[in-house]
């Protein structure tokens, strides 16, 4: 899959990130995907915090990588399924999109900006319709950020959609 550009990640935004990441850490609301085997589980943590610190959502997947990390297969509706062989990359791109996302909007109310822009973060061979029709809407950063909060580890009711390759932006 093709790298994400995050237009607004900055030391200010990777910040809050952190500071996102160390909330939820805190308040036992940190997502660990149960397809992560007990070696990625005791690693995500620190590897997603330091790819926050110092790089991007490809040096995360670089670090949980699918052969040592992950479990052989999953459950899902109670049985056993194999898990996908791009399980790492889903979960990376996702989790780093959410953090930047919920910091650009923090980042935006803190400075008394009421929207965010959605804008393609990563290129795709086929894009959605329903997610192409969503670049350049503006959106409530504060209905987007509780939403991200309290929607961890399940699909957000606003943005963004798993594996849409879309983000947000600050637009002014």
């Amino acid at each position: 899959m093709a790298k994400f550009t995050f237009l607004n990640l900055d030391q200010n935004v990777r910040s809050i990130m952190l500071s996102e990441i160390d909330n939820d850490i805190k308040t036992d609301n940190f997502f660990i995907s149960e397809r992560l085997n007990d070696t990625g589980k005791a690693n995500y943590a620190t590897f997603l915090i330091d790819a926050v610190n110092k790089s991007d959502e490809e040096v995360l997947e670089a670090n949980l990588d699918f052969a040592t990390h992950f479990n052989a297969t999953s459950m899902r509706q109670g049985k056993p399924v194999k898990t996908p062989s791009n399980a790492s990359t889903l979960l990376c791109q996702s989790e780093f999109n959410r953090y930047y996302i919920r910091a650009v909007c923090a980042y935006a109310i803190a400075n008394n900006i009421d929207e965010v822009e959605i804008y393609r973060a990563r290129e795709s061979s086929w894009s959605r319709p329903e997610s192409e029709a969503k670049i350049g809407t503006k959106i409530s950063a504060d209905d987007l950020l509780e939403d991200l909060r309290s929607s961890v580890g399940t699909e957000p009711r606003l943005l963004p959609e798993v594996n849409s390759g879309l983000s947000v932006k600050i637009s002014i």
